[in-house]
């Protein structure tokens, strides 16, 4: 799982102040229909990611970068380029993986991407918003909107306790998505450089 995760596109932060303790959000309906609105008019979205992954297996964190595209109609390319060369590939209902230039056939290893594909769509495309697998805690400072993520079944629970998801104020980007399996075993991811319903080639999403 851990192996997987830190492959994948996921996601995680420790609570993020930029200097400024949140704060519970006392009328979220606004931030909520802010955020839906951004997620509408965003057609296309590419950006690069760093990547730390804290785990109890390591003595500090391991750091690794790539870069994500986003089309909608369900299409997310992922591309992890250090430390080593890894793509998830998301049109529709089909989910591929590769390393190192290889396609991943291993049954495991589809299974898992399979488990989350529908939460990195929901992520992305602000589906999430619905609360019909989350329930949703709003925070905000000076800076930032903070949306807590808590799962509602139990089986998605079992892999995925809690995702952090820190957007700009002004410009409602995505700055920190993240994921916590427990509190020992993180991911946080940062993006930069996010360009929004840019032009993004067709072959992004079905060829590695």
């Amino acid at each position: 799982m851990k192996t997987i995760l830190s492959g994948l596109l996921f996601i995680v932060i420790t609570t993020i102040s930029y200097g400024q303790d949140y704060k519970k959000i006392a009328n979220p309906a606004s931030c909520k229909k802010s955020i839906q609105e951004h997620h509408k008019s965003t057609k296309s979205l590419s950006a690069d990611f760093s990547e730390k992954i804290y785990s109890a297996m390591f003595d500090a964190p391991q750091k690794g970068s790539g870069k994500m595209y986003y089309k909608n109609a369900q299409k997310i390319r992922w591309e992890h380029i250090e430390p080593k060369k890894q793509v998830i590939l998301i049109n529709g209902k089909s989910v591929r993986m590769s390393e190192d230039g290889k396609e991943v056939s291993n049954a495991t290893s589809k299974t898992v991407v399979k488990k989350i594909q529908n939460m990195m769509l929901q992520m992305l495309s602000g589906d999430f918003l619905n609360e019909k697998d989350f329930s949703i805690a709003y925070y905000e400072n000076t800076s930032n909107y903070k949306l807590t993520l808590t799962p509602k079944s139990d089986r998605m629970a079992r892999y995925i306790a809690r995702v952090d998801l820190v957007f700009d104020k002004k410009a409602l980007v995505l700055k920190e998505m993240s994921m916590i399996e427990d509190e020992n075993e993180k991911i946080v991811y940062t993006f930069t450089n996010v360009q929004l319903n840019g032009s993004i080639n067709e072959t992004k999403f079905t060829k590695f």
